[in-house]
């Protein structure tokens, strides 16, 4: 069977970060659904008209639309891709339960609200519509690799966590807690403090804070400033190792202990000679999003990013502004309420 899909918005991650000639790999919504053999992207809607044309030309989609309720009653898709600002995302998604979509692969953060989140996952649930999150590291080989020997205690007893982050708690943020989520757990308490290192949008700040699982395992958070360099790199000190995520996840470092080199009787870290994952490895996340959304349409599966994952690392996202709004108080989770209602970008 090939699902006819459809894509609302067309900005950066619907369609346009396929015009980055430095991207090698599929970036978008509209690029995987046209690589994909059982997807067929047969409409895109967004209000900007220009945007329209030159997407339905580059991507051989055959109905463009700048309404997306007209476009639902008349295409009737199989899936939808939701690529608009997070505060539209619950209506958008009850108007495409109504018109009895099978599948919604929504951007992230889930919503803007905690309540519209909870909301979204109960009507797909109600209606047994699958609803799954572009925290897109959860379909990537490596991440998923890297969850392998963490949970294999290649790393030995994790000790500390640190993460580094740029632009936004809500926009860089989101995938941040969902792969620490991804990797680790859920959260038991965070604590947080707006950052000195200020992020582009004035209405989805930095914040740094500590954050511990309900394992135990402990974690720093730090914002840098993105108009000096972008960074989202991950450094996890195991027992017998140190594995650092570096440029975005696309790379990584690898140290193992020996016996130090400067004093006797004690060990230090070093870099291994052996490198636990192929560097070479296929990274296409989108691609294999797409592929996994398929599946999941077939055999009747839940996403390995569901919707419940979505709302937990939009809780987070609250949580932290609960935190630093509250001069630094530990939150514990999860969340009994909140009037946070997130701005991200």
């Amino acid at each position: 069977m090939t699902y006819k899909a459809a894509i609302i918005g067309c900005g950066r991650i619907g369609c346009s970060f396929d015009d980055d000639p430095k991207r090698k790999y599929i970036s978008t919504h509209a690029g995987a659904y046209t690589k994909v053999i059982d997807t067929k992207l047969v409409a895109l809607v967004d209000k900007d008209e220009k945007l329209l044309n030159k997407y339905k030309k580059k991507f051989n989609v055959s109905s463009i639309y700048t309404n997306y309720v007209k476009m639902l009653k008349q295409i009737k898709p199989d899936i939808i891709s939701i690529c608009t600002w997070d505060n539209t995302h619950y209506e958008i998604t009850k108007k495409a339960v109504e018109n009895n979509v099978k599948a919604i692969f929504c951007e992230k953060p889930i919503a803007s609200k905690l309540k519209d989140a909870k909301e979204m996952i109960k009507i797909c649930n109600k209606n047994k519509v699958v609803l799954m999150i572009d925290h897109q590291r959860r379909f990537c080989k490596f991440h998923q690799t890297v969850k392998k020997m963490i949970d294999k205690g290649k790393l030995g007893e994790i000790q500390q966590v640190s993460f580094y982050y740029t632009a936004g708690i809500a926009n860089s943020g989101s995938h941040m807690f969902d792969l620490l989520r991804f990797f680790f757990g859920d959260v038991d308490w965070v604590s947080a403090t707006k950052s000195k290192n200020l992020s582009p949008n004035k209405n989805d700040p930095n914040f740094d804070g500590m954050m511990e699982f309900k394992n135990g395992i402990f974690c720093t958070i730090q914002a840098c400033d993105v108009n000096k360099f972008l960074v989202f790199d991950m450094d996890i000190i195991g027992s017998n190792s140190r594995f650092k995520l570096t440029h975005s996840g696309f790379d990584y470092e690898y140290d193992i202990v020996k016996d130090s080199h400067q004093f006797s009787g004690y060990k230090e870290l070093y870099t291994s000679e052996k490198k636990p994952i192929d560097k070479k490895i296929i990274r296409q996340p989108m691609l294999d999003g797409v592929k996994h959304l398929v599946n999941c349409l077939k055999n009747n599966e839940k996403p390995i990013s569901s919707g419940e994952d979505g709302l937990r690392s939009l809780e987070l996202i609250c949580a932290f502004h609960e935190s630093a709004k509250k001069d630094n108080k530990k939150i514990n989770l999860p969340l009994k309420t909140t009037s946070i209602e997130i701005k991200s970008r």
